[in-house]
């Protein structure tokens, strides 16, 4: 099956006091470039924010920061595989996810829920035609929320491990990676 990735760097990283995300390191390797290794099997990779990714496919999203719903409608624009990763660059640990999602997808396609049933949003395989369809239908993109935009679409919830869930939003989220960086197998 083929797929693009498109993952989203485009944030303020205001819970982190304005760092920049995609820089952050994590076990001596930014955030940025652990998703993109994860990311490595997409046809093609489409980073939408103010980053260096080298192979990648970087645009912005307009106006800037005008929030995810908007930033995949960016990056969208980019995509010409059938089936798009939707994946935030605040996740280390992504690619423990991705051949579970990619074994599941079917239809619209499939959205990650985390141990207590939360839909990651940026954590899913969809349809592009799909997506492309759920873009059009709305008026704008700016400050609409993922969920919402994603709503309309029939996206089968796949069970992924806790540790595959995990962004870092705050800096106690960046302690908790840390940990799980080093304890590999946990899985509570």
């Amino acid at each position: 099956m083929q797929w693009d990735a498109i993952v989203l760097a485009g944030g303020r990283g205001s819970r982190l006091g304005g760092v920049d995300k995609a820089s952050l390191e994590l076990d001596g390797a930014t955030l940025l470039s652990r998703v993109l290794e994860a990311v490595a099997g997409a046809t093609q990779i489409v980073v939408v924010g103010e980053a260096d990714a080298p192979g990648a496919i970087v645009v912005q999203e307009e106006p800037r920061f005008a929030g995810p719903a908007a930033a995949v409608g960016s990056g969208l624009a980019e995509v010409t595989s059938p089936y798009v990763l939707l994946a935030g660059v605040d996740q280390p640990f992504l690619a423990d996810a991705i051949p579970v999602l990619l074994d599941a997808v079917t239809g619209d396609g499939v959205i990650a829920v985390d141990a207590v049933g939360h839909r990651q949003q940026l954590m899913s395989v969809i349809s592009a035609d799909a997506l492309r369809q759920a873009v059009a239908a709305q008026s704008s993109l700016t400050d609409l929320s993922l969920r919402a935009l994603l709503s309309p679409l029939d996206l089968v919830e796949v069970a992924v491990s806790i540790r595959s869930t995990l962004d870092i939003d705050t800096w106690n989220d960046r302690d908790r990676a840390l940990e799980y960086g080093q304890n590999g197998d946990r899985d509570d």
